[in-house]
């Protein structure tokens, strides 16, 4: 588990002041560290573009630039004038190799040449505001160039929130292979729409070791050492060491028949299905009625948004764990249940969390709005709900609990299959059921989730998964 930060301004500023390494040498180490990157990718004929901005970001490729000089051919373009003043100074250090190296600087770029690395620097993880149309058609005509291409700690374009900018409702920014990020990982590099612009993330140092330059954070995220199993290693043991999960069913009985699937192969040591299951799973257990030694409850997948009410029926399980997910967010009694139960776990995607929060307070936001704002969104809940654990999912899943965020950065676009959230509430709810605690036992079931949609697209193509193919997955983790 790694820290993440929103401004990591003020870590160069600890760095600057508690270790006295200036912004120069912070510069050239992380240029240092890009060098160190790219030079296996780097042959003597290697032709290499710099696209370098007015500020900092531009002025460490300028760096890196004069390190790969000698090295490899070095074409520099510099759309914007420069403006700060370590661009001036790199730039000038270059510009006097000039007349020694292959190195040439560029008035326009056409993208009729070719180049085997691009390298983007034009804006850092500070950039806001809106695109020139100039700007704008550089990183379109980027983004077609064939290229190994590499972002200098962020792909340009995209905001300190993660956002890229829209154009014609299209999201644009530099498209990288690889984001090299300097001495602390940022939370804009792990947006939903950061995603498909970021590629592969490598944080290099910058002088100071991570520990000491960013030491502890609120936001965290999630990798994939992270897993633990929930394997067994008591011998004298029975199944009802391993919990009792209940899931209820309704309108839609195969999304609570998932669940209870998931949950059972997930390891928890009994799994029973509530309601009225004509075809149910000979290894689940149908019942009318909550067994008595149930450890942790799931609602709400294919529930139906006007079923019946289950408070009665709840109440003296209020201290259990309780999963709520799909239809419960619309049901008249979701704000009873946020009240009056102690150990909620909650799992919407971007819509849901919109009819949760206008369900709670009356607060109507777009999809958009969600997924521009997924980590202040679920801070604010989080802080408001503090008992109360939040799952959002999305391309990059959100757990939110009390003051703090983890980001699961594994899950992809094989996940996007009908079934797949109701597999993933199983997975939590069996860990649940199995006594870990709501916050790990939602870690550790998003980051099962993941695994399994990983392990099947190695062997499977990555349009092909199922529900059922992920619940047999679980079992290869």
């Amino acid at each position: 588990m790694k820290n993440l930060f929103i401004n990591t301004s003020l870590l160069d500023k600890v760095a600057i002041d508690k270790f006295y390494l200036s912004s120069e040498i912070l510069m050239e180490n992380a240029a240092r560290g890009m060098r160190e990157f790219i030079l296996p990718y780097c042959k003597e004929d290697s032709k290499i573009l710099f696209v370098c901005g007015s500020g900092d970001n531009g002025a460490d490729c300028l760096a890196l630039a004069r390190m790969l000089c000698g090295k490899c051919k070095i074409t520099i373009f510099l759309p914007l004038a420069l403006k700060s003043t370590l661009s001036l100074l790199q730039f000038q250090r270059l510009k006097n190799l000039e007349s020694h190296y292959h190195l040439k600087f560029i008035q326009t770029l056409d993208g009729k040449e070719e180049f085997d690395i691009i390298i983007d620097g034009v804006f850092g993880i500070g950039f806001k505001g809106e695109l020139s149309k100039s700007l704008e058609n550089l990183l379109i005509l980027l983004n077609q160039m064939q290229a190994l291409k590499i972002a200098c700690d962020i792909p340009s374009g995209i905001d300190k929130e993660g956002n890229p900018r829209f154009i014609q409702n299209q999201p644009l920014a530099f498209r990288a292979n690889f984001t090299l990020t300097m001495g602390a990982l940022k939370t804009a590099l792990f947006s939903d729409y950061a995603k498909d612009f970021v590629g592969e993330i490598l944080l290099l140092p910058l002088g100071v070791e991570e520990n000491l330059f960013a030491p502890s954070s609120p936001f965290h995220l999630l990798e994939e050492k992270d897993f633990k199993p929930p394997f067994r290693a008591i011998n004298n043991c029975n199944k009802g060491d391993f919990g009792h999960l209940s899931v209820f069913i309704g309108e839609k009985r195969g999304a609570g028949i998932l669940a209870a699937l998931a949950g059972l192969r997930m390891g928890a040591g009994l799994v029973s299905i509530i309601g009225e299951c004509p075809n149910c799973p000979i290894e689940i257990m149908p019942t009318k009625n909550l067994p008595s030694n149930t450890t942790a409850i799931l609602l709400g997948m294919g529930y139906g948004r006007n079923s019946p009410s289950l408070l009665k029926t709840l109440k003296s399980y209020r201290e259990i764990p309780l999963l709520l997910d799909a239809d419960v967010f619309y049901h008249k009694d979701f704000k009873v249940f946020l009240k009056n139960f102690t150990n909620l776990v909650l799992t919407p995607h971007p819509k849901e969390f919109i009819t949760i929060l206008k369900q709670l307070n009356n607060k109507q936001i777009s999809i958009d709005e969600v997924q521009k704002n997924r980590i202040p969104l679920a801070l604010e809940f989080s802080q408001n709900y503090p008992h109360t654990t939040l799952v959002l999912k999305g391309a990059n899943t959100i757990i939110a609990r009390g003051e703090e965020i983890f980001i699961n950065p594994l899950g992809s676009n094989i996940l996007a299959k009908g079934g797949s959230g109701d597999v993933l509430a199983g997975m939590i709810g069996s860990y649940l059921a199995q006594g870990y605690n709501c916050l790990e036992a939602c870690i550790q079931g998003t980051l099962a989730h993941s695994l399994c949609a990983k392990e099947f697209a190695t062997k499977n193509a990555n349009f092909s998964l199922s529900p059922l193919d992920l619940i047999e997955q679980i079992r290869y983790i």
